[in-house]
């Protein structure tokens, strides 16, 4: 009986269902399942821009997000062989701060620059990512350091300001990996959030720079010479050898602007501090300390060498000829002072630095009061190239 009911129930589905239905409900599983594999797929890519997106927002520098980029595109997604970034970067503002940074020598460093008309010559029209097949040419532009063959490209520009200022590239060896069928949303987003992070960090990095530099002659600021000097005290007691160090004020500086005014007092700060830094050694310091008074940290010189330089400086600053820049102005002289962190005798390790600057302001003033346009060594030990 069982057996009659289990028979006559399975007749009764077939009937309902039929073969053609029954093949109907089996086509519409089967997209069912694409259709849910594509929003797992869909959700995956998501998540991996996501995962890039965050990590580039909590980049603190312009190496740092280079880095950070390469590293997050390589963790979010498979099949990926190479990735550069190209901007223009005619001023060589990225590369100074890449240099300045050690972040240029690093291998994960990704930054290449690129001419507009490179770009536009590849991509004419580039406003939107472009994605497919890769040729020699673009990957000569655009992956130069790559040495392996590149099959398929997605390039997307980097917009800032409604301007152009360079791409975002990545590569791979699949001819399949990027088709130019492909979406592009979440790209131009994520190539948008790049080219906002590369301009925060520049940003960032000339708020530094204006922190620590002196805005009329380019020379760095009192507060970065500070630092400066604790650097080296430091670098001078695990080494040991000769620290000197040089004040410099303009004779009679207070009557070039009352006489000439300040625009006059400008030009001739701005014109010595390009003579000053004329001969630096790449150890050197070189900063504006405060209204027409400079400093010199010279690493690894000692009083002689240091009396020699001085005195150099001296006599090229009483050379320079005013008579395009201030016709009225015949000559700028300069008083120097020098002390050397081997002869403070009995000094206090802790206040070495503070020691330094005082016994050179001490020299300065002893030249000040000597006459001006001299140089003085303190301590004085013998007779100091200058003095005369």
């Amino acid at each position: 009986m069982k057996l009659i009911m289990n028979t006559l129930t399975k007749r009764s589905e077939n009937r309902r269902t039929g073969p053609g239905q029954q093949g109907k409900l089996e086509r519409l599983q089967a997209r069912l399942d694409r259709l849910e594999e594509r929003i797992q797929e869909n959700e995956r890519v998501w998540a991996g821009f996501r995962f890039i997106e965050v990590s580039l927002i909590g980049t603190r520098d312009l190496a740092e997000l280079f880095s950070v980029l390469r590293d997050s595109v390589l963790e979010a997604f498979e099949g990926i062989d190479a990735i550069s970034v190209t901007c223009f970067d005619e001023d060589y503002q990225m590369q100074r701060v890449l240099e300045r940074g050690g972040g240029i020598d690093n291998p994960r460093c990704i930054f290449h620059h690129i001419a507009p008309q490179s770009l536009e010559h590849l991509f004419s029209g580039f406003t939107q990512p472009m994605l497919g097949a890769c040729t020699e040419e673009i990957q000569s532009h655009l992956f130069p350091d790559h040495k392996d063959r590149l099959a398929s490209v997605a390039v997307a520009p980097l917009i800032l300001h409604d301007k152009l200022i360079g791409s975002f590239n990545q590569g791979s060896k699949d001819i399949d990996h990027f088709t130019s069928d492909a979406g592009t949303d979440l790209l131009e987003h994520l190539s948008a959030v790049l080219a906002v992070c590369i301009y925060n960090t520049l940003a960032h990095e000339k708020l530094k720079e204006d922190g620590l530099t002196d805005p009329l002659t380019g020379l760095s600021n009192r507060r970065f010479f500070e630092r400066r000097l604790r650097e080296e005290v430091d670098r001078w007691q695990r080494h040991g050898k000769p620290l000197s160090c040089f004040l410099i004020d303009l004779d009679h500086f207070k009557k070039i602007n009352d006489q000439y005014g300040h625009q006059a007092g400008d030009v001739v700060l701005k014109s010595i501090a390009n003579e000053l830094g004329a001969e630096l050694r790449a150890s050197d310091v070189i900063a504006r300390y405060g209204g027409e008074e400079f400093v010199m940290l010279l690493p690894d010189t000692d009083i002689d060498e240091a009396g020699d330089i001085a005195a150099r400086l001296r006599c090229r600053i009483g050379a320079l000829e005013w008579a395009e820049a201030v016709p009225e102005l015949e000559s700028v002289t300069a008083s120097i002072g020098i002390a050397q962190l081997e002869q403070i005798d009995g000094c206090d390790m802790d206040n070495a630095g503070e020691q330094l600057l005082k016994l050179a302001d001490e020299a300065l003033y002893r030249a000040k009061e000597d006459g001006r346009n001299r140089v003085v060594c303190s301590p004085v030990i013998g007779k100091c190239n200058g003095n005369e």
